[in-house]
């Protein structure tokens, strides 16, 4: 019997043949498992607390655009449906009291701007007319951080950046751009493979594509923004259980990189990179990037501004999310 498994093992083609296997096996659990807990999926079985996560970020952001005008009726509406529907059930205190608090935010902004009221912003009112506001929510101003990014504590820093949608128009110095680079090259990277990537668009043709295929950059100031693609190599993988290495190294290099950019007074935002196949292709293809390199993360940077605004994005207290496995 050993015989014949070291037969197999020396066999290459048939080796190869049983990993590709072995990860297509893997991929078809993954896409299971994803398509059974989604956040629909967790919705309809009475878990709406990511959908409330979304949709107060939805509202909070829409505050927070360069080119102001009235928004949000529709996902106000649903938003006041899932808090009343729901409630302030237990293990979603967090989420029901945000919701309620950007739903409040979301009016007076509202009538601060004069804008003509439909009567998803009626209802709303009537629905909030009863309820305490617990968090600030909405939007806060942003003042650039320059005494904590001159003066301050590794933990001033890390605590004074923000995702920012407004920047100056300016060009970005090349010793910065190093800067940050440095630490890139320096996150943790699986078995030192190093297999990420930082690609500065200056393309225009390119940057229009990405500005019309970049998920969530509506509203934003494309003309002062500068994109930023990180990639990872597929080729530096092994084995099915690396199948997602690619995202986590990408993800913390991308993080190194924005804290760098950040040091230096550039101000950045994470873009989702949740397109279609075809999208990816079309623009891996524009970007002439190698067959086996992919995109995980878009970063849309610039310098700060003196003063911007940003969503008030409140965060879970830590005991929420530490546990301990005894």
């Amino acid at each position: 019997m050993n015989s014949i498994k070291e037969f197999f093992k020396a066999n290459d083609v048939f080796r190869r043949f049983v990993k590709r296997l072995k990860i297509y096996k893997e991929f078809f659990h993954d896409a299971k498992d994803y398509s059974k807990y989604y956040l629909e999926m967790a919705e309809n079985e009475g878990n709406p607390q990511y959908r409330i996560m979304l949709l107060v970020h939805s509202l909070e952001k829409g505050m927070c655009m360069p080119c102001l005008r009235p928004y949000g009726q529709q996902k106000a509406f649903q938003l006041k449906n899932i808090l009343e529907k729901y409630g302030r059930k237990n293990g979603m205190e967090f989420e029901y009291d945000l919701g309620i608090s950007a739903l409040s935010a979301w009016v007076v902004f509202f009538d601060s701007n004069n804008w003509d009221k439909d009567n998803s912003v009626s209802v709303v009112e009537k629905f909030l007319s009863d309820k305490p506001i617990v968090y600030k929510a909405g939007r806060k101003e942003y003042v650039f951080p320059r005494t904590e990014l001159e003066h301050g504590s590794f933990t001033d820093i890390m605590l004074s950046r923000h995702s920012v949608r407004d920047f100056e128009d300016s060009e970005l110095a090349e010793e910065d751009i190093e800067y940050a680079l440095k630490l890139f090259v320096e996150a943790p990277t699986a078995c030192n493979r190093q297999m990420c990537k930082v690609y500065l668009v200056k393309n225009q043709s390119v940057i229009n594509l990405l500005n019309n295929t970049v998920l969530g950059v509506a509203g934003f100031n494309k003309s002062t923004m500068h994109y930023f693609i990180i990639t990872y190599d597929i080729a530096a993988f092994d084995f099915f259980g690396e199948r997602n290495q690619g995202y986590l190294n990408a993800g913390l290099a991308a993080m190194n990189f924005a804290n760098g950019l950040h040091s230096r007074g550039i101000g950045s935002c994470f873009l989702q990179w949740a397109n279609k196949r075809s999208e990816d292709e079309i623009v891996r293809n524009a970007m002439k990037l190698g067959k086996s390199e992919r995109i995980a993360i878009v970063l849309g940077a610039g310098y700060y501004k003196e003063k911007s605004f940003i969503p008030c994005s409140d965060r879970r207290d830590i005991k929420e999310v530490y546990k301990i496995v005894e």
